[in-house]
């Protein structure tokens, strides 16, 4: 799940939901206030710009490969990384989202659930897959430069900060998990779109 190791919450909770569903969770908060509050500060400003602070993305309804440019997905097969002509969209994979969705039912038929891990799971159960059944999309514009280094993808954005930089799925980083030949191809690709 889309983890930034810098701003993970440092909260312990003693519930029954299992490692990736607490990530699901970490998650749905952190693009909840990565985009949710900067779009919401935006709508009661009479003129939209973009800072140093932020970065204009939108969360978009998720893209197939087959209706992307290029797409490549990592290769523990939990995020997908799509080009289109106007954007780079990431997203989970939909193998992702059904062994979320698996877990949850799972996770349902426990018994000896404490009462707040009662309603956790019973709000992340009735809306999860759609919430995280979205993807985030970064208009080209927005990018600076895209290059395959040393095993790692990198997205660099105009103020020349790397996007995804902390990224982790099951301790895994993101961006040094997609395949060499993959990476080299959604860079050309990417490359080509940005001139």
């Amino acid at each position: 799940m889309f983890v930034d190791s810098k701003t993970k919450p440092a909260i312990a909770m003693k519930s029954t939901l299992t490692f990736p569903i607490k990530q699901a969770l970490f998650t749905l908060f952190a693009l909840s206030f990565l985009f949710a509050i900067p779009q919401q500060a935006d709508a009661q400003r009479s003129n939209n710009f973009i800072t140093a602070n932020d970065i204009d993305a939108d969360i978009v309804p998720r893209l197939s490969h087959k209706d992307a440019e290029i797409g490549i997905t990592s290769r523990e097969g939990s995020v997908d990384l799509l080009l289109t002509n106007e954007s780079i969209l990431i997203q989970f994979t939909d193998t992702f989202l059904e062994k979320i969705e698996g877990e949850i039912r799972e996770s349902d038929d426990l018994s000896d659930a404490t009462h707040l891990g009662t309603v956790i799971r019973s709000m992340v159960s009735s809306g999860v897959k759609t919430l995280l059944d979205r993807a985030l999309a970064i208009p080209l514009y927005e990018i600076d430069a895209v290059y395959y280094e040393n095993g790692r993808l990198f997205i660099i954005n105009r103020e020349g900060k790397e996007l995804f930089e902390g990224l982790e799925i099951d301790n895994k980083q993101v961006m040094e998990d997609f395949r060499r030949r993959d990476a080299r191809r959604f860079v050309a690709e990417a490359e080509r779109r940005m001139i």
